[in-house]
């Protein structure tokens, strides 16, 4: 579990119990940014309810006016220079979401950038009618890093889960909750609601987030190439992009795949046609069919 200095730590996230419920409130003023000390101290204190044997469920909810708007950028630059080695927040998420007992996440304000990622490593996700949630990084030249690419398709798709990384366009509750990021939006007090959630769900199996497949596409390699084929029209001009299409076309024609799927394809035209019958035969509609017999061949063909 990771570690980071207790005056830090205390200084921006706090614990408090209501009824069984644990309530991990996120306080680091004036958007709960993802400063030094913000991430760990969120695992450290849903840890530490997880741990007791009176809590049956965890809540984590920001104070103020929003949930997490994001990384504090002005880590990246430290970063990228050199002065700080990066936190690993993709491990302390896989932390929460690892943990014993559910971990429901409340959402007000916004859930942005690493703010959303923390999000989805719980094992549920309510929100405020005004919520927003995304993933803005490509707007200041970077992606998700801490597991966002890969939860959001298992939450809302593929589609969505690129053109929200892609585009970086935030979108509100009711959207969130179509797509399957949230799974209830709470009207009126957003703790309260949380409480209740929480107590509804205790005590009953929950999956985490990075174990779920179902909304994930099983691509064919020649849907793979296709999508490659698709992006490179992006960032490369006509003839380059052709060039791309032309090579990922060979790929697929000398591919095993291409050969067994145009293999099916004639075999299935195949059976639906009767040797030395022309094509021509004129044929007859047929209204009523009778099966002789009433054994277990008759009986299955009249089924």
């Amino acid at each position: 579990m990771a570690h980071v200095n207790e005056s830090v730590r205390l200084a921006t996230t706090r614990l408090a119990k209501q009824d069984g419920i644990a309530v991990v409130t996120i306080d680091n003023p004036p958007v709960n940014a993802l400063s030094p000390g913000v991430a760990e101290g969120i695992l450290e204190q849903a840890g530490t309810a997880a741990n007791d044997a009176a809590i049956t469920a965890i809540v984590v909810i920001g104070a103020g006016t929003t949930f997490i708007a994001g990384a504090d950028i002005k880590e990246f630059g430290k970063i990228a220079s050199g002065q700080k080695p990066p936190v690993n927040l993709a491990q302390i998420i896989l932390e929460i979401e690892d943990l014993p007992k559910p971990v429901v996440m409340a959402l007000h304000g916004t859930a942005f950038g690493g703010g959303l990622e923390i999000a989805m490593g719980g094992h549920y996700r309510i929100i405020a009618p005004t919520g927003q949630v995304g993933q803005p990084e490509v707007k200041i030249g970077l992606i998700p890093g801490a597991g966002g690419t890969q939860r959001l398709p298992r939450l809302a798709g593929i589609p969505k889960a690129v053109e929200m990384c892609a585009l970086g366009e935030p979108i509100g509750a009711s959207e969130a909750l179509q797509y399957g990021i949230v799974d209830r939006i709470i009207e009126g007090d957003l703790l309260q609601g949380a409480i209740a959630f929480a107590k509804e769900i205790s005590g009953k199996p929950f999956r985490k987030t990075r174990e779920r497949n179902e909304r994930l596409w099983k691509l064919r390699d020649a849907g793979h190439a296709a999508a490659v084929a698709v992006l490179a029209s992006a960032h490369l001009d006509f003839a380059n992009g052709r060039e791309v299409e032309r090579e990922l076309f060979d790929q697929c024609l000398h591919s095993t795949e291409s050969k067994a799927l145009i293999h099916a394809f004639f075999g299935e035209r195949t059976v639906a046609k009767i040797p030395d019958i022309p094509k021509d035969t004129p044929t007859y509609p047929i209204t009523h069919a009778a099966v002789i017999g009433a054994g277990t061949m008759g009986g299955g063909i009249a089924m």
